[in-house]
């Protein structure tokens, strides 16, 4: 009885760890319902992008804005919130400048998301799914980020502002 004890649980122990080194794939060429304009065939980028687009973040929030040009290629642009868009570095440069050595102060900062991912031409995006509250007011913030080599060319901003979602308790 004990030998039949000792096979059982073995194979069940045995059992179980081969399902925890199972991986789930998605197909080659998923039935998408709707085709992308864009690409649709993406793989993970390289995450040095994403810790750059962070410094970026750190520098302004901190006040250090000396070298912001080095983020950006000549030719970048920034797709505003309000759909708005500003063109070249210099531009950019001076619209971040002038935003963050005013009195914008940050606090509760928070990345919920951050990966970068490349497309199947090699192009690579950072996409950030974060918050922050700026002179007292919540944001989150949606951003895309193309990256020319170690360079940003373009950036996509999408802002709503902060509510704190409702407890169960709240719903009744």
């Amino acid at each position: 009885m004990k030998n039949i004890t000792l096979t059982l649980l073995t194979a069940i122990l045995i059992s179980c760890t081969d399902n925890q080194n199972t991986q789930l794939t998605a197909p080659e060429n998923p039935n998408y319902l709707f085709q992308a304009t864009y690409s649709q065939d993406f793989t993970m980028g390289n995450p040095e992008l994403v810790v750059k687009f962070q410094n970026l973040l750190k520098n302004c929030q901190e006040k250090k804005l000396d070298n912001l040009s080095s983020y950006f290629t000549d030719d970048v642009v920034w797709s505003l919130p309000d759909g708005n868009r500003i063109e070249g570095k210099d531009s950019v440069v001076y619209y971040l400048t002038d935003f963050w050595s005013s009195s914008a102060t940050v606090t509760d900062y928070s990345s919920a998301v951050h990966f970068c991912v490349k497309t199947k031409e090699g192009e690579e995006w950072v996409l950030i799914w974060d918050s922050q509250t700026i002179n007292d007011v919540g944001i989150r913030y949606q951003e895309a980020i193309a990256f020319e080599g170690s360079k940003i060319r373009f950036m996509n901003t999408f802002t709503k502002p902060r509510k704190e979602l409702p407890t169960l308790s709240s719903r009744d």
